[in-house]
């Protein structure tokens, strides 16, 4: 008997054919698929809203093309320009090397930040520049970003599906922090929060240039997040200690809590979380059997890493992240990923006491008493009080409250706090950000024709949706280091349909 025939002649096979069917053309599908920009009708070019837009843009970069054409013009006759480099420095490597840095040269600092500020907090010649060192290189990119294109003679922006949002939830946030500031400079620090990482996004879209450049980046970031996790596995290897409370009396099994040089457990998980789907996109996509074995250990020691974090919150992250990877790229990744969630168990008993403990009623009692559950409902009779605009930013649940304010705590839900210092405005406008990134990321991985672009569009949105998830249980994007990550892969994947795979190599 010929099952799939007999199904699709059934009355339920039928059924379902026609509400495939009928998805291809509903709002839904269209909002999520939306035709990127660069693909859009010329019905689209022509509207009102663009027209506006564009010659807004027209008219702040008439100045610096005019800059730009002052400079080229003048460089010919100028002493810089004719200046003579002698001739063992021309022949020289480093000077080879140095001519050959451009902007997005800098992208590299941002792939190692992890390493870089483990570095600046720890070594004493450089902890001065700990607080600021990425801010100093978000500035020192914006600044040399116009100056090198006005320089190649074009001045280029990419516009994608995601700057309007990002355009909206900058305004929005100001236009709550004119309105409810109680105390300016809390305020100020608080936004910050939301506003500084964000512009990460624009680096990450208008710098990744060739599939070449695509590759060297991501393979950096792999190389980066495979040797934070051998740390934390050389971490439970030795039994490195870690303070009572990241563990309850009651759970047996759990010996030690690993955290790397990120210094928190549910962080480190969360940084897994993020590569993980993107170490798979390189496994599969890899041609070669030495390098696919390369990928496959990195991936090995991630896991083995993220389950000896011993943080629930990134298991389910990563449970919801495996489980976007497995829908967009192949459904039956679902029964691998049933048999790993089957026998983590066996080879990990402290995995069972930490999931049986969350759902006895001794943890939901300690829970309700002074835990998430009871700031949970502290934060959401805040919200009741000032729902529309909220208390103000800085003021509940993170880290700047935690800092200025006495008996502040955090709420452990990123979402919360907004919706407290935010109010439901601030809220929205977040999650539709957030959302308009999903929405951008199915768009490409829908559209892109090459083989390995289109893995690895499918591995960045899986993680992003891994971390947005994990953010319901923790304050992630509190966190500098997984802010700047987030939203630069956030802006590698709106560039990614840009990227000409021909010419990549």
């Amino acid at each position: 008997m010929n099952w799939k025939v007999c199904w699709e002649n059934s009355l339920a096979g039928r059924a379902c054919a026609g509400l495939r069917r009928y998805s291809r053309y509903s709002r839904l599908r269209g909002f999520f698929y939306d035709v990127p920009v660069h693909h859009r009708p010329a019905v689209y070019e022509h509207s009102l809203v663009v027209r506006l837009v564009s010659r807004l843009a027209a008219a702040a970069a008439a100045p610096l093309e005019k800059a730009a054409g002052a400079v080229r013009r003048g460089l010919p006759a100028s002493r810089v320009h004719n200046a003579r480099v002698p001739g063992w420095l021309s022949a020289s490597r480093l000077y080879a090397a140095l001519a050959g840095v451009r902007v997005e040269t800098l992208l590299w600092a941002v792939v190692l930040y992890v390493v870089l500020d483990y570095a600046f907090r720890t070594l004493p010649a450089a902890s001065s520049l700990a607080p600021v060192w990425d801010e100093l290189l978000l500035l020192v990119i914006a600044a040399l970003w116009p100056v090198q294109m006005a320089l190649r003679g074009r001045l280029a922006y990419r516009r994608t599906q995601v700057d309007m949002p990002v355009f909206i939830f900058i305004g929005v946030s100001l236009v709550l922090f004119f309105l409810r500031s109680p105390d300016t400079g809390l305020a100020m620090e608080g936004l910050r929060v939301y506003l500084q990482y964000v512009l990460w996004f624009f680096v990450g879209s208008n710098l990744l240039l060739n599939l070449a450049q695509c590759r060297a980046l991501v393979r950096g970031m792999v190389a980066v997040a495979a040797l934070i996790a051998a740390h934390g596995v050389y971490q439970y290897i030795i039994g490195v200690e870690m303070p009572a409370g990241w563990v309850d009396a009651a759970e047996a099994g759990v010996r030690t809590r690993v955290y790397s040089i990120i210094g928190s457990p549910n962080v480190l998980g969360s940084f897994l979380v993020l590569f993980i789907p993107v170490t798979l996109s390189q496994f599969l996509s890899s041609s070669r059997r030495g390098t696919r074995y390369l990928y496959l250990a990195c991936l090995a020691l991630m896991a083995f890493c993220l389950v000896v974090t011993y943080s629930r919150g990134a298991w389910a992250a990563l449970a919801g992240a495996l489980l976007v990877y497995s829908l967009l790229y192949n459904w039956r990744m679902l029964a691998a990923l049933a048999a790993g969630a089957a026998l983590a168990p066996q080879i990990f008993p402290g995995i069972v006491s930490r999931l049986t403990y969350l759902l006895s009623p001794a943890y939901l009692a300690s829970s309700q008493r002074a835990g998430r559950l009871a700031r949970w409902q502290v934060a959401l009779d805040k919200v009741r009080d000032n729902p529309l605009a909220g208390e103000g930013f800085g003021r509940f649940g993170g880290a700047v409250a935690a800092r200025h304010i006495p008996g502040s705590f955090y709420v452990d839900n990123f979402y919360l706090k907004t919706a407290v210092e935010a109010g439901l405005l601030g809220l929205a406008a977040l999650l539709w950000l957030l959302l308009s990134v999903v929405r951008c990321g199915l768009s490409a991985a829908a559209r892109l024709r090459d083989g390995y672009l289109k893995l690895l569009a499918v591995g960045i949105l899986s993680g992003l949706v891994g971390v947005m998830l994990h953010n319901g249980v923790e304050n992630i994007f509190e966190v500098p280091m997984m802010c700047t990550y987030f939203w630069l892969l956030a802006g590698f994947l709106a560039a990614l349909p840009f990227i000409d795979p021909a010419a990549g190599e």
